[in-house]
């Protein structure tokens, strides 16, 4: 298959040795091509910045201080997760388009379909983090669902861009659907997570509150 129609892959992780079974393990399609890896956060940005990939495959070990650099990163993310009781540590890559959570133990076949998934812009939870992620939900909405305040509507935009993003879409497929810029759709995430008192796109997926 031309390299031109293949989904570009980038993979995050400290451990190189772990890079080295992910990119194994995707480059057993030949429709995903891992054309970088990187070892931390600041190298991860200086690599997307070069290869531009459609997907980046993340440890979800990111150090605290390195956390909101993710917001830069544009392409759609498949978060590995190796604690499953480590929901919170996790759960903070959602600043990124985060579109998959996958456990590092999960059949390669799994982690292959997560970015195949990811790359058309759909999500993807492996089965094995159900749990937990519904348990770490339910713990941090910050109000009944039914008590989320009205006095501040969403426009017709927000309410469309809020359509898609529960349906799991990252903002680079949700601004070629709506043909506007990912500035734009960031911006219109922005405000519907501050007029629904939420803190982050995973409880505004989770949410089914109308507003």
């Amino acid at each position: 298959m031309d390299s031109g129609t293949q989904t570009r892959v980038v993979v995050c992780d400290r451990h190189p040795y772990a890079r080295l079974g992910i990119r194994g393990a995707l480059e057993q399609d030949t429709t995903l091509a891992v054309v970088g890896e990187a070892g931390d956060i600041p190298e991860l940005l200086s690599v997307m910045a070069a290869l531009e990939p459609d997907v980046v495959v993340l440890d979800a070990q990111v150090p605290t201080d390195r956390v909101n650099e993710l917001v830069s990163i544009d392409a759609a993310v498949v978060v590995v997760v190796r604690e499953t009781d480590a929901a919170a540590d996790w759960i903070r890559c959602t600043q990124a388009n985060v579109l998959a959570l996958m456990h590092c133990d999960d059949p390669e076949e799994q982690l292959v379909e997560a970015v195949r998934r990811a790359s058309r812009g759909f999500g993807y939870v492996s089965p094995s983090l159900s749990g937990a992620l519904l348990m770490f939900v339910r713990a941090t909405l910050p109000r009944p669902l039914a008590a989320v305040a009205t006095h501040a509507p969403l426009t017709s935009r927000e309410s469309e861009v809020l359509q898609l993003v529960r349906r799991g879409m990252a903002n680079k497929e949700i601004a070629r659907r709506l043909g506007l810029s990912e500035k734009t759709i960031k911006f219109h995430v922005s405000n519907v997570l501050a007029k629904a008192h939420m803190g982050s796109r995973a409880q505004l997926i989770a949410s089914a509150a109308a507003m």
